[in-house]
């Protein structure tokens, strides 16, 4: 095994069985240099992989840490952003960014079945947890369904309590939830991303699609969430159809 992979084995080892805590510093590279007696390339080689695994993370000047864990969410149901990042221990805030009326394009009148020219409400936040960002919301209404959400959503964020779009639509009596249908996909950050969620630009994201009916089956809402790939994972339970 080539050494800078042996000395990644070692430090995710001690990490994972908590001879390394989260928030730790790490070693030097000097010091690893020396204990392990290998070169300085080989150190930067074995701590950019466990940087690209989300165990590590580096600080300008100061050195390498342990990351935190990341948040484990079930796809089962879907959880109310606040209930979950309380249920890990970690106090939930959400951002507000923006809210602002965009002209259409062809492929989000499809999804949201209203005609091209209608102009779509863009509402982007960001969610917090411990006060670090945890998920971008980029969401996208139809004009009078985008204009409530507007005012619910800075009514929030002026009252500090922590939501999602999920829970705004609790607050307008004539839409009912119906089905969410979502997909999952692995990517990369981009400079904007980056700078929203406080990460480097290339650094590992998940991207989950969603589109959101209401009961009767229309669609209110096209929304892309972008969670950071240090700090969250997903589970599912399935069963074998044979």
């Amino acid at each position: 095994m080539p050494l800078h992979l042996q000395l990644k084995k070692i430090i995710k080892k001690k990490i994972k069985e908590g001879l390394l805590k989260p928030g730790e510093k790490l070693p030097s590279e000097r010091e690893l240099c020396e204990k392990y007696g290998i070169s300085r390339i080989t150190v930067r080689q074995a701590l950019g992989a466990l940087s690209n695994e989300g165990l590590i993370f580096s600080s300008h000047g100061k050195g390498s840490f342990v990351a935190q864990n990341k948040v484990e969410q079930e796809l089962l149901s879907i959880t109310p952003f606040q209930n979950f990042i309380l249920s890990k221990g970690l106090k939930p805030g959400t951002k507000y960014i923006s809210c602002n009326f965009i002209p259409n394009s062809y492929q989000l009148s499809k999804i949201l079945n209203v005609p091209l020219s209608d102009n779509l409400m863009e509402l982007t936040l960001i969610g917090l947890g411990n006060d670090q960002p945890m998920a971008l919301y980029q969401s996208y209404f139809p004009g009078e369904l985008g204009e409530k959400m507007q005012k619910l959503a800075q009514k929030f964020s002026q009252d500090e309590k922590p939501f999602t779009t999920l829970d705004l639509y609790k607050h307008i009596p004539d839409v009912t939830l119906g089905v969410i249908n979502q997909t999952f996909e692995a990517s990369l950050a981009d400079l904007d991303i980056a700078k929203k969620l406080n990460i480097k630009k290339g650094s590992p994201i998940l991207i989950v699609e969603s589109i959101i009916y209401s009961s009767d089956d229309q669609p209110l809402e096209y929304k892309n969430t972008i969670y950071r790939g240090d700090k969250y994972k997903f589970s599912i339970v399935r069963k074998p159809t044979y």
